[in-house]
């Protein structure tokens, strides 16, 4: 009982926190389901889960996507997806999370040096194509593709409505190529099934809470939010990557 109501609120919560800060419900809920689960099949129960949480978010906010980035986006992404699969099964688990950490620590270093010298760069479009293949990559090797897209949204200086619409649309239909990858692998077992019934009503009653206190933050705010996402996920990052 202790096990189904910790793995129940867990997502209702990370449906939450993705409904308000555009991602990280995988990157709060992967930690903590190691606790009660082995380190990849956390990871591969929460890419199902987690697409639940991405669908309704995409279906709530899909008037703000901009169809040019998304389409390049959707592309690389999706590109990206076979090849962090690929590094799943050959490299530790340790040196894809400290090496994942590592590229969010250089952006956050850039963003507090950028900050300091009241840089107004923004980033080109083009940019959108690596972005999207890392994270595609960091998707199915570690179940976060969020903080990839994160930086180049914060790079781009997009909207809170544009952010939500485009990481979550982006990664609704990521996550289900990479669930059909994953069913096709067999790498779902009956327990998982049947756990995911119960999270993914959690999940999405999360988000519907998300949406009347996403339309009252400041974009300020928003990017601070996001910032802070980054910094966790670093964090989270480094924390399970070190301690595997």
């Amino acid at each position: 009982m202790f096990t189904f109501l910790y793995v129940n609120i867990v997502w209702m919560l990370a449906g939450f926190l993705n409904g308000v800060t555009s991602f990280g419900a995988n990157l709060f809920a992967v930690p903590l389901m190691t606790m009660i689960m082995e380190t990849k099949e956390a990871i591969i129960f929460s890419c199902l889960v987690g697409t639940s949480i991405t669908v309704s978010i995409s279906f709530f906010y899909h008037r703000e996507l901009p169809k040019l980035e998304f389409l390049l986006s959707l592309i690389a992404c999706m590109a990206g997806v076979p090849v962090g699969m690929g590094l799943l099964k050959l490299a530790s688990a340790k040196v894809i999370l400290i090496c994942s950490g590592t590229i969010l620590l250089f952006f956050l270093a850039w963003q507090a040096v950028a900050g300091r010298l009241h840089s107004s760069f923004r980033a080109p479009l083009w940019s959108i194509v690596p972005a999207s293949v890392l994270a595609g990559m960091m998707l199915s090797s570690t179940g976060m593709g969020g903080p990839a897209l994160a930086m180049y949204a914060v790079l781009r200086g997009w909207s809170k409505e544009v952010t939500l619409s485009m990481l979550n649309t982006l990664s609704a239909l990521a996550m289900v190529f990479l669930v059909i990858l994953q069913w096709k692998e067999g790498l779902y077992t009956p327990e998982m099934l049947q756990g995911a019934l119960w999270a993914v009503p959690c999940c999405i009653i999360g988000v519907l809470v998300s949406i009347p206190v996403i339309q009252h933050i400041n974009p300020r705010i928003f990017r601070i939010f996001l910032l802070g996402m980054l910094v966790f996920s670093t964090v989270m990052l480094f924390v399970r990557g070190i301690g595997g």
